[in-house]
């Protein structure tokens, strides 16, 4: 043993080793600094890892088997010219290179240590993960060409749900494609350059992971499930209809929102019996739980982001003007502002905002109800889709073929509208954050839109059958004795009746009679959802017309008033039920599927009606029974869905009035950005 050391130290294979080994090791680290300013994937990095360690014995072999030749070449007396020996042999030349390799490599890692990192202060945060400091960075990964990522015309009814997601600890991504009009979830590891599909969530949606980053879920139009994140046979775990926000606790508990709003409820992950924690007047969405289940976070219809209390039923405004809002622990809540996306500190011992909001993030894409395709880890990775606030809409006409012609009205965040009988003029709100207010805009004479209420919160105008007058309806947040009020504003001399609506949280007219009778949409139990009321504008009297445990809303009358179309979700998804006028036990469904928005044409011979981004026509007869035909789709195409009814026809049945969303080219980009809550500071 002795004399083989003996061999090995002479022949210079201890130097070669040691040499090799400081070298490979001062690689290593510059690796670890380098490849993460490239975003390399961690494979990159190990196979690196594995070369340099399988180099060490070859290294070793070669410098035995060359000092070995050396010697040969010795006990020969072969003379070879020094410069030469160096050369074959490893001499000087490569004991200087390998010298100054190792000089090199310390000398930047040094740089690195002391002088790179404090360049520019503050640009560098802490690794949730480990103690290395790390700087902002940022990168995009870009779709396969036979995809891109799911916006509103491919979610039920029209209205836009989530379709990125990040796992708690950054490691994986989820995204809903669109596959040539089909919906299908994508897992792509942070570590590789694909992503591979989850079989099973064909018409998914939503997505979420466990905080274990072990499984997935979604939702479909009827259900909520889970998937393993390594695929695998989806789970059911419970039923549930328009579903508008979920969210997994570390308590293993699933909380979300159902019924588009008006119920908050729970599931654990395992399963079980569904827990209802909220019945709301109110719309409520995208629920978020606050580390320790100390509440959760809210976003309203009005744009109001509300604090839940579970243990005592509790909801409070919190922070105005918001949407889609997430607490992250570095002590902010960030949410969808109305221009951009902000944040604002949060005391978790208060359980109030400090401070002043900000705005910390531009040209996310945000679907017109506030939810922005943006999602974040809780060790600093940001994923969100750049677009458009589809928000942000145009009013159109649109004729049957679906051929636009322009109106000379300014883009902007409308809410619920109605046309005048006649079609000359159109009533509409104008949204700003949580308030509201009812504009009337003439067609003919082109003029800037005249105020028709101020500061009174208004939303749904239904135009008499006169057009002398335009009932609409209003939250009332400011005077607790009054719920909500209905009130109807003279359309020229601005005389105003209020109607006695202390009955209901939330109230929308939606058809006139021909003696004088309006029947509205209400909310007016929490554990009912929205109903049908017929209420008297002489005498205030009401009565109901359709209150169920189920939802419905949006009633229109026939012109003979002998029936009324309107949705529900009685079947378990919203359809077009017609009953008659009084109301019978009497019932017919006329839509093909799911529907929503019926409206009654002029003539009484056809049912217009909407489904998703479709428009469609059923024809009818009311005489001498009533009796439904075939539907058929006029058209389709990108026009927002506002609260309420989000189209109207005119007098003809030839044109509708609708609002464009922006365009937007089907998105097929996420970016990614890295310890990006360095921006809070």
């Amino acid at each position: 043993m002795q004399k083989i050391l003996q061999s090995l130290n002479r022949r210079k294979v201890f130097r070669v080793a040691t040499v090799y080994s400081v070298v490979a090791w001062l690689i290593m680290q510059i690796l670890d600094i380098v490849l993460p300013t490239f975003n390399a994937p961690l494979w990159i990095n190990q196979t690196l890892l594995l070369l340099l360690f399988l180099g060490l014995p070859l290294v070793t072999i070669l410098a035995w088997l060359m000092d070995e030749q050396s010697e040969e070449i010795d006990a020969q007396n072969i003379t070879i010219p020094e410069h030469r020996r160096s050369l074959i042999f490893g001499g000087s030349a490569i004991s200087t290179l390998a010298f100054g390799l190792i000089f090199l490599a310390v000398t930047f890692l040094l740089l690195d240590r002391f002088l790179f990192s404090s360049i520019e202060p503050g640009s560098v945060v802490q690794n949730s993960s480990n103690a290395n400091q790390q700087i902002v960075q940022r990168t995009n990964i870009t779709l396969p060409s036979d995809q891109s990522i799911a916006l509103a015309e491919m979610m039920p009814l029209g209205v836009g749900r989530k379709s990125l997601a990040i796992s708690n600890q950054g490691n994986f991504l989820a995204y809903v494609a669109n596959e040539y009009g089909s919906l299908k979830i994508y897992i792509r590891p942070m570590d590789s350059f694909e992503a591979y599909p989850l079989d099973g969530t064909e018409g998914g949606f939503s997505p979420f992971f466990s905080p274990d980053e072990q499984w997935l879920g979604f939702v479909t139009p009827t259900h909520i499930l889970k998937i393993p994140v390594s695929g695998g046979s989806p789970q059911s775990l419970t039923e549930s209809t328009n579903v508008y926000g979920v969210t997994w606790g570390l308590d293993n508990n699933i909380v979300f929102s159902e019924r588009e709003g008006m119920r908050i409820a729970s599931i654990s992950s395992d399963g079980g019996q569904k827990k209802v924690l909220l019945e709301s007047t109110d719309m409520l969405f995208d629920p978020e739980i606050l580390p320790d289940n100390k509440g959760i976070l809210l976003s309203n219809s009005s744009s109001v982001i509300q604090l839940f209390d579970p243990e005592v039923g509790v909801v409070r405004p919190l922070i105005p003007r918001g949407r889609d809002a997430r607490y992250i622990d570095t002590g902010h809540i960030v949410y969808a502002g109305m221009e951009s996306y902000m944040a604002v500190s949060f005391n978790l011992e208060t359980m109030s905002t400090e401070g002043s909001p900000f705005p910390i993030l531009n040209g996310v894409l945000t679907e017109a109800i506030g939810v922005g395709q943006l999602s974040f880890s809780d060790n600093g990775i940001l994923a969100y889709v750049p677009g458009k606030d589809m928000g942000i809409v145009t009013p159109v006409w649109v004729n049957r073929n679906g051929e636009e012609t322009s109106i000379p009205l300014d883009s902007g965040r409308y809410g619920s509208f109605d046309l005048s009988p006649d079609a000359s003029q159109v009533a509409i709100s104008i949204v700003d954050g949580s308030d509201s207010d009812i504009w009337v805009y003439d067609f003919d004479r082109q003029t800037s839109p005249q105020r028709l209420t101020v500061g009174r919160g208004a939303l749904f105008p239904k135009w008499s059958l006169d057009g002398n007058d335009i009932a609409f309806g209003a939250q009332n947040p400011v005077n607790a004795d009054v719920r909500a009020r209905l009130d109807i504003q003279g359309a020229v001399e601005l005389e105003s009746t209020r109607i006695d609506a202390d009955f209901a949280d939330l109230i929308a007219p939606d058809s006139w009679s021909k003696n004088g009778e309006l029947i509205v949409s209400a909310a007016s139990q929490a554990d009912q959802g929205l109903d049908l009321y017929i209420v008297d504008a002489a005498d205030q009297e009401r009565r109901p017309f359709v209150v169920t445990e189920n939802s419905e809303w949006g009633a229109s009358l026939s012109p003979n008033n002998d029936y009324v179309a309107f949705t529900t979700d009685l079947s378990g998804q919203y359809q077009i039920n017609v009953k008659r006028f009084p109301p019978t036990e009497e019932r017919w469904v006329i839509s093909s599927g799911y529907g929503e928005e019926p409206f009654w044409s002029k003539d009484g011979s056809e049912i217009f009606y909407r489904r998703g981004n479709q428009w469609l026509s059923t024809p009818v007869k009311t005489t001498p029974e009533f009796e439904a035909g075939v539907p058929e789709v006029l058209f389709e195409g990108p026009y927002g869905n506002v609260y309420g009814i989000s189209y109207a026809v005119d007098a003809n049945g030839e044109k509708f009035f609708l609002l464009k969303q922006p365009d937007q080219e089907p998105p097929n980009e996420i970016n990614i950005v890295n310890n990006w809550t360095k921006e809070l500071y």
